[in-house]
């Protein structure tokens, strides 16, 4: 296949030129300015040690006619100073802040906060400021020496040095910068543009080559007679050539038989997805029967635990009342001073009264007659009484209607997972109340328990071993509905359960 080449506007010998010309210019323009910066600081400091030192000196000549208060030989002292090349102003002041000598004589007396001075920060504090002086304002450097006479302080000498020394001798540094890096730059273009020249020239050579081989000719000689790392490309180029014609039909022929491998393979895999799409066929099948079968087996639970409740309640509850009526005609036909007897018969009575009552409770906790003949919302009022009853944890239960008779589907589902809840409560919550809110709508049913223990962990929900939660779960998975538990520490624990009621056909 012919690959055609995308003109372009700058060739290589450009560019590399380019680049290393643009290389140089950065170059020297990073070192003059680094050349600059640091021979700005140099003349900084050296300035600031200038100013410091005549400054020094007058302190020391000032010390007499300060004590002595000769204020003309103060005034020579100070315009000698100001005659310096650079010195702006000269002033003495006392330790009072207040100007005793001045080279503007107008100073004189003044403070010195009222003089607009520059903030002596040398070097590199310099402030363009106004001295009241005739020359403009400009910046310079205000120094401060104290005038001292063993441990006793006199007053300040105040110096201010003109920035005008540095920035001449940076503009004539500036300018020695400039025309050594014009020169610099001057040579480097000629040096970038041989050496560009050195590299572009066997490169075009390459690309005529490398072109010859896209379009499918694999024996092109290229022929570059340098001693570097170019010439053992052209080498190595001419190698490769070679090695690619060899190796063409090589590759044409491992090509072909790969491909009928592939498609050998290709046949397996789409088998071996077949076949396992049918196992996860046949295993979401046997989950859903052992579904069915756990659901069914809990139907057969439901209808056994009814059956033993109604027998339990109509033959054993009846027998032990019969045997009662007996002991009671048995009592009464007694017609002598049976002392004994009768309180045998007595003792009998209240353990069949006490049987009995057992017999009750054992066939409410297995099928609350109640469930099956006054509907939902009684049975689930009766069982908080039980439960606030038997554990001492206060219940407040509403129903909104007040009357609420569901399928016996619905009906078992929602009284046990209230149940489950309500021994929760007991078992785990550690909570002295609890509230229940049963609410039917046209289409749903929600069940919400509170109490006000220790709330459920996270931990505690979604271990394996909480099975009264599993339990509940599935329950409200098997009438397509939703099923929430949290709680945290002192805020207790919630229970929500939202179930559709049963679309009942017209």
């Amino acid at each position: 296949m012919h690959f055609m080449r995308k003109p372009f506007m700058f060739g290589l010998r450009f560019k590399l030129t380019l680049l290393i010309e643009g290389m140089i210019v950065l170059l020297v323009l990073v070192t003059g300015v680094i050349t600059t910066f640091r021979e700005k600081k140099a003349l900084e400091v050296e300035l600031h040690k200038r100013g410091l030192a005549l400054a020094s000196d007058l302190a020391q000549f000032t010390t007499r006619p300060l004590l002595s208060r000769d204020l003309p030989t103060l005034r020579r002292f100070v315009n000698h100073s100001t005659a310096q090349e650079y010195v702006r102003y000269v002033m003495v002041v006392d330790p009072q802040g207040r100007v005793v000598m001045h080279s503007d004589l107008a100073e004189v007396g003044k403070r010195l906060d009222d003089l607009s001075l520059g903030v002596g920060a040398c070097p590199g504090g310099y402030r363009r400021v106004s001295t009241h002086l005739p020359e403009p304002k400009e910046m310079h450097c205000d120094l401060a020496v104290p005038i001292t006479v063993e441990t006793a302080r006199l007053g300040t000498i105040r110096l201010g040095y003109s920035y005008m020394a540095v920035e001449k001798e940076i503009d004539l540094a500036r300018r020695q910068i400039v025309l050594i890096g014009v020169v610099t730059i001057l040579i480097g273009g000629v040096i970038a543009y041989s050496l560009a020249s050195f590299i572009a020239a066997p490169i075009k050579r390459m690309i005529a080559a490398t072109e010859a081989v896209a379009d499918g000719n694999l024996k092109p000689y290229l022929f570059v007679d340098r001693n570097d790392e170019v010439g053992l490309l052209s080498s190595s180029f001419n190698k490769m050539a070679a090695e690619l014609e060899k190796h063409r039909l090589h590759l044409e022929n491992l090509v072909r038989d790969r491909t009928v491998e592939l498609e050998t393979t290709n046949g397996k895999l789409k088998q071996e997805i077949v076949e396992r799409e049918l196992t996860q066929e046949k295993l979401m099948q046997s989950r859903e029967r052992l579904r069915d079968l756990a659901l069914h087996l809990q139907s057969i639970r439901e209808e056994e635990a009814k059956r033993i409740a109604r027998e339990i309640h109509d033959e054993l509850g009846q027998t032990l009342t019969a045997i009662k009526f007996d002991l009671h005609w048995l009592d009464s036909k007694l017609s002598m001073d049976p002392g004994l007897l009768h309180e045998k018969i007595q003792k009998m009575s209240g353990l069949i009264d006490a049987t009995a009552k057992t017999v009750r409770r054992i066939a409410s906790e297995l099928r609350p007659g109640i469930l099956d003949d006054f509907g939902l919302s009684a049975a689930m009022e009766w069982q908080a009484r039980e439960f606030a009853d038997r554990v001492g944890i206060a219940c407040a239960f509403t129903a909104e209607p007040e009357t609420i008779v569901l399928d016996p589907k619905r009906s078992v589902a929602v009284f046990r997972i209230f149940q489950e809840a309500l021994t929760n409560v007991a078992r785990h919550a550690r909570a002295t109340a609890v509230t229940i809110d049963l609410t039917e709508t046209e289409t749903t049913l929600e069940l919400v328990v509170r109490d006000n223990g220790i709330g459920i962990s996270e931990e505690q929900i979604l271990t394996s071993r909480s099975f009264g939660v599993i339990g509940m779960h599935e329950r409200v998975n098997h009438l397509n509905g939703t099923f929430s538990i949290h709680g945290a520490p002192r805020t207790g624990t919630t229970v929500k359960v939202r179930i559709p009621k049963e679309k009942r056909s017209c």
